[in-house]
């Protein structure tokens, strides 16, 4: 876990040291490019990290997920549509039901 701290370390003063350079007065897209490139990349490091944390209390039974966690609420299922076939087979047995 110490390697991929000191990881967000380096890649916040990456982004510091992007950030002046895209802030300079003479300043080209490249500049504006490299930034954005080491905050996805320091966001990207962030979200490892956070992904680990919500794993480990999922296993101790802690956070989101545990044992005692209250189940998520079920979605309505979707429709599917029918089939001409299936639609006309419900036609049929429609009719059969109310003619005998």
């Amino acid at each position: 876990m110490t390697e991929i701290q000191d990881q967000i370390e380096d890649a916040r003063r990456r982004v510091e040291i992007c950030q002046r350079r895209a802030e300079r007065p003479g300043a080209g897209i490249e500049d504006e490019l490299t930034l954005q490139s080491a905050r996805n990349r320091l966001l990207t490091l962030e979200l490892h990290v956070l992904r680990r944390v919500v794993a480990l209390q999922r296993k101790l039974g802690k956070g989101p997920g545990g044992p005692m966690a209250v189940p998520e609420p079920a979605r309505p299922q979707k429709h599917r549509r029918m089939s001409a076939r299936e639609r006309a087979e419900a036609a049929f047995a429609k009719l059969q039901k109310g003619g005998a």
